[in-house]
């Protein structure tokens, strides 16, 4: 058969429509699949060749140049998740040239190798992270895989001067990978030791109904609670104002002038003592300022004026002194009639609240000792699927150098005063 014309295929219920030669489809003609898909353009010898373009039943659709029934040369590529590929093919595969954007917002463009990325292009992440170099096989020829704070850990810094760390992103060698637009997220936490209820107290002051999901997890051996960091220079100013002004005599140990004292009521249920440990002499701070999240440029990214904030009210760690002296037994036959006798609850509660007020100035402070700082990568969809390792560093906080240098002075200034 020559010129035009229809054909069954009962081998695979498709129908042909266009131009034959000597029996064969040869020229222009659409094909009609059993399953749905249809292909129009040009045949040659009853296979695909030359411009065309598929439809597939999936959802596919290809326009462009055919050769052997495969996709070849210039062609584009419309996939059903609404990604799209322009550029080179060869044998059915992407290969040379091409701009592949995907469904996601991700683009890459450069080199193409058997359908993956194998030469010099550029692939930028919805996250807004790109990188661009040499790619093998897929991947990058240089490849992050953790994070990195220069320096010693631990390090030691001052509660009253603010701190600077620098971040890197490395190989698996240890080497600077010059990743771009990675974001980073910085948190901090102390060490996290359950503490449960004393022989000298039945108050578990640590417990907490959920703490469990507030703790960071480390791969440090142990877990973090959450503690406030920030890097708000205005922030950190008004505290070290704040501490100036509060800041109690250093020579009555453990005591602060409370601007308002909580009455204290005998109840039998003890209601007025819990709501002393619930909203202690330490003001309600509004949430602190976090640090924000950070952007890795070239591989690298400074986070200056870092600064510990002093804990929230009754932070849970800190909320249970080493030492803790047992309530004074009740003499009942001194106690008031049975309506304001006071329940064992109410003396816990009691109890509690004075330990609460004992440490209410420390709390405005920031307590010296060991701290971790965490900093992960939260790249967002993860870049190539993959999140860098975290990196850690546990910073040693001491006491300022002016409570220290007021410290040291004072035992002068007595000494002084005694003399003949």
């Amino acid at each position: 058969m020559t010129g035009n014309g229809i054909r069954f295929i009962a081998a695979n219920g498709s129908t042909y429509m266009g131009q034959f030669y000597m029996g064969h489809f040869q020229g222009n003609g659409e094909m009609k699949y059993k399953d749905g898909g249809l292909y129009s353009g040009e045949w040659d010898s009853n296979q695909r060749s030359g411009n065309g373009t598929l439809q597939e039943a999936q959802g596919q659709t290809y326009l462009g140049n055919w050769h052997n029934n495969k996709r070849h040369e210039q062609g584009k590529q419309y996939y059903k998740d609404g990604s799209r590929y322009d550029g080179n093919w060869h044998n059915d595969k992407r290969h040379g040239q091409g701009e592949l954007r995907c469904g996601d917002g991700s683009i890459f463009d450069g080199q193409w190798k058997n359908d993956v990325f194998h030469g010099f292009g550029m692939h930028i992440s919805p996250s807004g992270m790109y990188f661009e170099g040499q790619w093998i096989n897929g991947k990058p020829s240089e490849m992050a895989v953790k994070i990195v704070i220069k320096g010693a850990s631990p390090r030691d810094a001052q509660s009253d001067q603010p701190f600077t760390i620098e971040i890197e992103t490395h190989d698996a060698n240890g080497n600077l990978v010059k990743d771009n637009g990675r974001k980073l997220e910085l948190t901090a936490g102390v060490k996290y030791a359950p503490v449960t209820a004393t022989p000298q107290s039945s108050i578990d002051l640590t417990s907490d109904d959920g703490v469990e999901d507030r703790l960071i997890p480390t791969e440090l051996g142990y877990d973090l609670f959450p503690y406030p960091i920030c890097n708000d220079t205005a922030f950190f100013e008004m505290y070290l104002k704040e501490c100036e002004e509060e800041e109690p005599d250093p020579t009555v140990k453990g005591k602060a002038k409370p601007k308002e004292r909580v009455k204290e009521e005998d109840t039998e249920s003890g209601k007025d003592d819990q709501a002393s440990i619930d909203g202690s002499l330490v003001e309600e701070r509004k949430e602190y300022p976090r640090v924000a999240t950070v952007t890795v440029e070239d591989g690298t990214v400074t986070v200056p004026s870092l600064f510990f904030a002093p804990p929230p009210p009754n932070y849970k760690p800190f909320a249970v002194p080493e030492e803790e002296t047992p309530p004074t037994p009740v003499d009942r036959s001194k106690s008031r009639a049975a309506p304001g006798r006071r329940s064992e609850a109410s003396i816990n509660a009691r109890t509690a609240s004075k330990l609460s007020k004992r440490s209410s100035f420390e709390e405005k402070g920031v307590r010296a000792g060991e701290y971790v700082i965490s900093v992960r990568d939260i790249t967002q969809p993860p870049f190539l699927g993959f999140c860098l390792e975290p990196a850690y560093l546990i910073v040693r906080l001491l006491p300022s150098a002016a409570k220290k240098a007021k410290a040291a002075k004072k035992p002068k200034e007595r000494g002084q005063s005694t003399s003949p």
